[in-house]
């Protein structure tokens, strides 16, 4: 599964001998029934072997949407205390490349930066993500590809707002 790996609406085969780092679409997606990738993230996350790692970026923007599709965020803490996630990330330690890599790439977001270190601190591991065309771009130690798993695009008939679940806007302060 190098680069951007195509899969199917039906849960790809996953890796199970390698770190699986999680971003926010497919948590939301997981959590919230009503999410046009629900299914793809249900029958994803029965075939990984927790825990998944994920860093506190992630998470602030898992709760973010999930309080904003009117649901309640604990679902998400429920995951943390059974360990299936766990922060495995220290931002304080790892903030110098996070600045490099947002100012290299200029749709980077604190989260997406943060994923990408995790990657390189972790020789043997794949992200889940709907960002597809993102991580297709997202080189870690600058040059070589990151393993990803993503979903084929849902229509944006079937996305409320006409958008892309993966392309969501970026939060404002």
């Amino acid at each position: 599964m190098r680069g951007s790996k195509i899969c199917n609406k039906q849960a790809p085969p996953v890796s199970t001998n390698v770190i699986t780092i999680c971003d926010t679409g497919p948590l939301v997606a997981y959590l919230n029934r009503n999410d046009p990738y629900h299914g793809w993230a249900v029958g994803l996350m029965k075939q990984i072997r927790p825990p998944m790692r994920t860093c506190e970026a992630v998470l602030t923007e898992v709760a973010y949407f999930l309080r904003e599709d009117g649901l309640d965020a604990d679902p998400l803490f429920q995951l943390l205390e059974r360990d299936a996630v766990r922060v495995h990330f220290d931002l304080s330690t790892h903030w110098p490349r996070v600045r490099t890599l947002m100012g290299r790439y200029e749709r980077m977001d604190l989260a997406d930066a943060s994923i990408v270190v995790m990657t390189e601190l972790h020789k043997r591991c794949q992200v889940l993500t709907l960002d597809r065309k993102d991580f297709s771009i997202y080189r870690r130690n600058d040059r070589q590809t990151i393993d990803f798993i993503a979903p084929e695009a849902v229509s944006r008939e079937t996305v409320p707002n006409g958008g892309l679940r993966g392309h969501r806007p970026r939060l404002q302060c």
